[in-house]
């Protein structure tokens, strides 16, 4: 005999109320997580998220003051061994379906600049995240990927400061490590940019003669009215002709350093190194698209 219609309609209300419990209970379950407290008091606490691309990438955010380093691994990590990549400093991790860095990278900062203009990429972002936990190739909670996704939505490619490894000589009996030396972590006071004007080298890989002396005299001209603090040391020709023009950072002060970004109309990622032992701060690498600010 089947039930009546009156005793379905209490089924499903029982059934809804202890859905609601449920996802109540997930909900302030995550909520009371250490990681999400630190998203929504906006601690001075990096968070990581290691990324599983070939070669893998460790993402650290600081919801202070919404800056990102980005560090690339010098060869794959596999998901069998974790704890290996970066020496397990990481707070989650994610596999793209799209593996190989350089495609990924692309595609994430190209979403990045143009989400807001094509809402259909959203619907991809949560499709992947929503597939990646289905699959097990995610650890990010929802709560916790909500708030990130709402910190990611307010950056844009000049937020991301870029540490890509440099070759490390074979030694003999010793392993090549899966991870970069890490540069100056990001400096969380903007009042040193005013300051201490940035010393700056601008290279010309544009094949544009005197493109790097025109951007020279013109941030010059701009620190001789106090509307940018930049000191141009000198100028020269990158060894090879690029596509995109970027910044290469020595300092650390990613703050000062998206400024000078914005100023030059440079829109791309910043790309962190170590110190050189030079006595400038920032590389302005200017590639074909440059165009002279107006």
């Amino acid at each position: 005999m089947e039930p009546s219609y009156q005793t379905r309609k209490i089924i499903g209300r029982i059934l809804a109320v202890l859905c609601a419990v449920l996802l109540g209970l997930a909900f302030w379950a995550q909520l009371s997580s250490p990681v999400l407290q630190q998203l929504i008091a906006r601690k001075n606490t990096p968070l990581h998220v290691l990324v599983l691309t070939q070669p893998a990438m460790r993402f650290t955010y600081n919801p202070t003051d919404r800056k990102a380093l980005v560090a690339v691994a010098t060869n794959a990590c596999e998901r069998a061994s974790l704890s290996q990549c970066f020496n397990g400093e990481f707070d989650f991790f994610y596999q793209p379906q799209e593996t190989e860095q350089n495609t990924f990278w692309t595609q994430f900062k190209d979403n990045l600049s143009t989400w807001r203009y094509n809402p259909a990429i959203l619907a991809r972002y949560v499709h992947a995240y929503i597939n990646a936990g289905i699959q097990k190739r995610t650890n990010l909670h929802p709560g916790v990927f909500i708030l990130l996704s709402q910190e990611l939505a307010a950056l844009t490619p000049n937020d991301f400061a870029v540490q890509y490894p440099k070759a490390n000589p074979k030694k003999k009996g010793k392993k090549a490590t899966a991870e970069p030396e890490m540069a100056p972590m990001l400096d969380r006071s903007a009042t040193q940019a005013v300051k201490k004007p940035l010393k700056v080298i601008v290279l010309n890989a544009s094949g544009k003669r005197g493109l790097a002396e025109s951007l020279k005299q013109y941030l010059r001209a701009q620190y001789a009215k106090g509307l940018l603090q930049v000191d141009v040391y000198d100028t020269g020709n990158y060894p090879t002709e690029q596509e995109k023009s970027f910044l290469i950072d020595y300092s650390g002060n990613l703050v000062a350093v998206t400024q000078l970004s914005h100023a030059v109309g440079i829109n791309g990622e910043i790309r962190s190194e170590k110190p050189t032992g030079d006595i400038y701060d920032t590389t302005i690498v200017l590639g074909k698209d440059f165009e002279m600010p107006l």
